[in-house]
């Protein structure tokens, strides 16, 4: 709609990542303290944004399928079900450059990668395994001490698919996590993929919410810039505001 009308936009966001399982005994303080921690790191040397989300103590990893069959990682936590473990998103947001303008068929083509490796499954990888450079097979998630909790997952190598920039940012990011929380970087702690957030290119906007078509405006997450119901809720309000002052 952007392109037909000649709205200006720019390329927006898309967070890639995995979801990461480990012992709620890690996580002990985190979970009775914060409940949902929220963690940003720049690990070097790539220096790209971080973060934790969606954190989920004694919760389950879960599949969650989209159009064209894209299966992607989620979690959730139950209020009478409980498991040993927390799991939570650890995310890598990529910010593209010229001239490439799609982010959203980037994160599809890693998802489907993915998808393709686990025979349309969610693919599980034991951390120590990434250390080592090689796959996680099925015995050795039988005898892993962090069971996953999401049973339909196929044991294989993540790395295969997640580009070296992304894996990096998240190894380093988990190795610096250990440091704040001690075990965060136990061998046998689970990562899962792929877990992809994606987000609406963004409608280029002066400081009234004009676009760059006279009398037209944007607001909240469709135009790429908020992120969740309550600041896209604010947008409107400061629209509002900004409009019956004119």
């Amino acid at each position: 709609m952007c392109e037909k009308h000649n709205i200006e936009t720019r390329p927006g966001v898309v967070d890639i990542g995995i979801r990461y399982e480990l012992p709620d005994k890690i996580m002990e303080k985190v979970n009775k303290y914060m409940y949902e921690g929220k963690f940003i790191g720049r690990p070097h040397p790539f220096k790209d944004k971080v973060r934790t989300f969606c954190q989920n103590p004694s919760g389950f990893v879960s599949s969650e399928v989209y159009d064209g069959d894209m299966a992607l990682v989620n979690g959730h936590s139950y209020k009478d079900k409980k498991s040993k473990n927390t799991n939570l998103a650890i995310l890598v947001s990529h910010h593209f450059t010229y001239p490439f303008d799609k982010p959203i068929d980037y994160g599809r083509n890693v998802a489907k990668n993915l998808n393709e490796l686990g025979a349309g499954n969610i693919v599980v990888q034991r951390l120590g395994d990434i250390f080592r450079g090689k796959r996680t097979w099925d015995y050795e998630l039988e005898e892993n001490s962090v069971r996953p909790t999401l049973k339909s997952a196929v044991a294989g190598d993540i790395t295969f698919a997640i580009g070296y920039r992304t894996m990096t940012d998240i190894i380093k990011f988990i190795c610096d996590m250990d440091k704040i929380v001690e075990g965060f970087a136990n061998p046998d702690n689970l990562l899962y993929g792929p877990e992809i957030k994606f987000y609406s290119n963004e409608v280029v906007l002066d400081n009234d919410f004009e676009t760059s078509v006279n009398g037209l405006y944007a607001i909240g997450d469709g135009c790429g810039m908020t992120r969740g119901l309550m600041m896209a809720s604010c947008s409107g309000v400061e629209l509002a505001r900004k409009l019956e002052n004119k």
